[in-house]
C-alpha cells in the first residue's frame, strides 16, 4: 500500500469522481483507477461503488477512508513539522 493510493482515494471520496480527482492528483483517470483498483485488491474491500454517480464509498469503504484521511493528514504534518525543523538549529546544543 502506497500513501499515493491513500490520497487518491482521498480526493475520489472528497470529489466524487474519479476525472476530477486525477486531475487534482495530477495523474491520468485510468492511472488512478489502476492504483485504486490495486489497493482495493490489496485490501480485499471494494471501497467505491463505481455504478453510482456521483460515485459513493461502499461501507467498508467509508471505515478505510477515514483511517486514510488520518495517515494522509498525519504524513502531511510530518512534511511541515520536518521542513520546520531543518530550518532551526535548535537541536544543536549550544557550547
Amino acid at each position: 500500500m502506497l500513501l499515493r493510493q491513500l490520497e487518491y482515494i482521498v480526493a475520489v471520496d472528497r470529489l466524487r469522481n474519479f476525472t476530477k480527482a486525477a486531475d487534482e492528483c495530477c495523474v491520468t483517470q485510468p492511472t488512478l483507477s489502476a492504483q485504486i483498483k490495486s489497493l482495493e485488491n490489496y485490501l480485499g474491500i471494494k471501497i467505491f461503488d463505481r455504478s453510482q454517480h456521483p460515485v459513493l464509498p461502499t461501507e467498508q469503504g467509508k471505515l478505510i477512508l477515514e483511517q486514510a484521511r488520518g495517515i494522509v493528514s498525519q504524513y502531511r504534518d510530518l512534511v511541515v513539522f520536518s521542513k520546520k525543523l531543518s530550518q532551526n538549529r535548535f537541536l544543536r546544543p549550544q557550547i
